[in-house]
């Protein structure tokens, strides 16, 4: 079989033909997708800019399953990472850190369990969460009506 790869033509085997073409179809839509993504949390203090990396949608029984992630750019210049679970009703920017598994002492919070529980309205792979309350690491207020808008591409 012969496929293109880094848009030179290659001949494979036919058994590895399936996971190399599989591979290959992530790949560039890994890349599409990077390339489409966006994320702004609007707060009092500025625009909290990010790309998710992860946009896991999935629609089950009229319950919106979403995960969100990505790093982004707080209004200062710090450099954040940004989750979002929509069963859990959470939002969570960790600041001073760009990656899922970073730790970080300081947190800006929304939802239901921290602060008040918000609604995610989903169009297609657009999402947009208004009235979100903020809390910091300690529960204490940092925003009352900031705005969330994403569009996964």
């Amino acid at each position: 079989m012969i496929f293109l790869m880094n848009g030179k033509p290659r001949v494979l085997r036919t058994s590895l033909t399936v996971t190399l073409s599989l591979l290959a179809v992530a790949g560039w839509c890994q890349s599409a997708f990077a390339d489409a993504a966006t994320g702004l949390l609007e707060t009092s203090a500025g625009p909290y800019v990010f790309t998710p990396a992860t946009c896991a949608v999935h629609r089950e029984d009229g319950v919106d399953d979403i995960e969100i992630g990505g790093p982004g750019t707080a209004p200062d210049g710090e450099e954040f990472y940004f989750e979002l679970s929509a069963i859990g009703n959470e939002l969570t920017v960790s600041l001073g850190v760009n990656g899922p598994f970073a730790s970080s002492d300081r947190k800006l919070r929304a939802g239901r369990y921290v602060s008040r529980e918000f609604a995610l309205e989903v169009s297609g792979m657009t999402m947009a969460a208004r009235n979100l309350v903020l809390v910091d690491e300690n529960r204490d207020p940092v925003d009352d009506d900031a705005t969330l808008t994403i569009d996964c591409g």
